[in-house]
């Protein structure tokens, strides 16, 4: 009996470190950090450029490139508002190699439509050259990486050039691309508000615009277009290593500048008030509600802890979207549509928002069909049947995604590494992605859905959100011919 009761307790022994030992092991698997995607060849040269290359047959005879500078308009200096956007824009107006609209013509002699497929954009944190070769002819390949590597350190910046796009600049300002973007203009000060987002909107400074010198173009494309902040990523029909080659040829040559500026990182401060906001636009054409939190500061997480996580951001998006969904579907909606989670305006911070479109119908039936079904879901979290549902649909869609794992065009690739470069977004590939879906989503419970549920929406105080702020705001209005965006925030 002696042996079989020491027996026992070794029994009982061995258990608890098989137990602890799976803790300790499923810790450390949390804590392990994703590898990047073995498809993608990722190399930096030795002047600090780094490159991304990928293999990809989908479509055959297209290479997708890409020059991207970690830099935009938040690294202008208070002589150069819009100078970021406007260095964009002189790319395109003669470089070393190609004169005045030859790029352009270049471009469009093999098949390269200016603004469908050639293109370029500059925000708050980043410049990004868009430029997709067919290589169904020879030489093609070699002379899209001249005018990637003429984008990169050899803009001409003449000085009628520069007058000449002076006038466009302005006249873009002032039409802006939409009522849309228009009205945004008047938002993102106040959602950035103490910090220099607030006042470094892409868009400029007419007045700066109307009466820069040239020189201080130059001098933001001098400091900011330097190999160390920039990226050049090659996916589509191509030898990886004639990319590389091609890379090393065109960029290995460029240099940083002597005494280079820092690249700073800025912060958003935490809100101070609640705030409503009504925008208009003669163009607009219905009404729309967006309710935004306090945006905070938002490192990538590349380990599966920070995966799993977003995982279970994504399962709490789906079913409130799913809820919002439903209501839209009635017979008498309160909206035409409306959705719900988290995001990011800028680099480096995010926020929790949510947005209904009334399209001409009732905005405050809409804004209050929103704030209750947003309080809800606070109060009482998700059922267990709605949590299965969001898990099988996600199983579901990544499924599908790894079966068609082979069919994914190079436009896929090569924005997800623009985003791995400026934002450290994991990239660890499908199999992988596919792998961890199905080995962590069973996992999640109810009580860590609802928890998630909890973090976002608790601070939010609704009868005071819209009693104080809201609907003296909607009294306001006077007609729904226009749009009207509200922002709402807490403190």
């Amino acid at each position: 009996m002696k042996e079989i009761s020491r027996f026992r307790k070794f029994l009982l022994m061995v258990l608890f470190l098989v137990t602890q030992l799976g803790t300790v092991l499923a810790q450390q698997s949390m804590d392990a950090v994703l590898p990047p995607d073995p498809s993608v060849k990722i190399g930096k040269l030795p002047n600090g450029l780094t490159y991304y290359i990928r293999s990809n047959k989908m479509p055959e005879n297209k290479v997708e490139l890409r020059l991207v500078i970690n830099a935009g308009s938040i690294n202008e200096d208070d002589d150069q508002l819009g100078l970021a956007h406007m260095a964009e824009h002189m790319a395109f107006n003669g470089t070393k190699n190609f004169k005045k609209n030859e790029i352009v013509s270049f471009l469009q002699d093999i098949g390269v439509g200016f603004g469908n497929d050639l293109n370029a954009y500059t925000s708050f944190d980043e410049t990004v050259y868009m430029l997709p070769i067919p290589t169904d002819k020879p030489g093609n390949l070699e002379k899209g990486f001249q005018v990637l590597e003429d984008w990169a350190h050899q803009v001409t910046y003449l000085d009628e050039d520069i007058e000449t796009e002076r006038a466009i600049i302005l006249e873009e300002s002032r039409l802006g691309k939409g009522a849309q973007d228009r009205m945004m203009r008047q938002i993102y000060p106040a959602l950035f508000a103490g910090s220099k987002y607030a006042v470094r909107l892409p868009i400029g400074s007419e007045q700066v615009i109307k009466s820069f010198k040239p020189d201080v173009i130059r001098r933001f494309y001098k400091d900011w277009y330097r190999p160390n902040l920039m990226a050049v990523l090659v996916v589509g029909d191509v030898e990886p290593a004639m990319a590389e080659q091609l890379i090393r040829k065109h960029f290995e040559g460029l240099k940083n500048p002597a005494n280079e500026r820092k690249r700073e990182t800025v912060k958003i401060p935490g809100y101070l008030k609640e705030e409503a906001i009504v925008v208009t636009d003669k163009e607009a054409t219905g009404y729309s509600i967006t309710l935004n939190y306090p945006i905070s500061s938002a490192e990538e997480d590349k380990t599966v802890g920070g995966y799993r996580r977003n995982l279970v951001r994504q399962l709490f998006s789906s079913m409130l979207n799913q809820r919002l969904q439903e209501l839209a579907q009635q017979a008498n909606p309160p909206f035409v549509g409306a959705g719900a989670g988290y995001g990011a305006f800028v680099r480096g911070h995010e926020n929790f928002r949510a947005v209904a479109v009334v399209g001409t119908g009732d905005i405050k039936k809409g804004l209050e069909a929103l704030t209750t079904e947003l309080e809800r879901v606070n109060k009482f979290g998700f059922t267990a049947s709605e949590l299965d549902r969001a898990k099988k649909s996600m199983l579901s869609s990544m499924e599908r995604s790894y079966n068609n794992r082979d069919k994914t065009e190079s436009q896929v690739w090569v924005d997800e590494y623009v985003r791995n470069f400026l934002t450290g977004e994991t990239i660890p590939g499908i199999e992988k992605e596919f792998a961890l879906v199905k080995e962590l989503v069973p996992g999640i419970s109810l009580e860590e859905l609802n928890a998630t549920v909890k973090n976002a929406l608790a601070k939010v105080h609704w009868q005071k959100t819209i009693n104080w702020y809201m609907l003296p705001v909607l009294n306001q209005m006077q007609t729904p011919v226009y749009l009207h965006q509200l922002i709402c925030w807490q403190s």
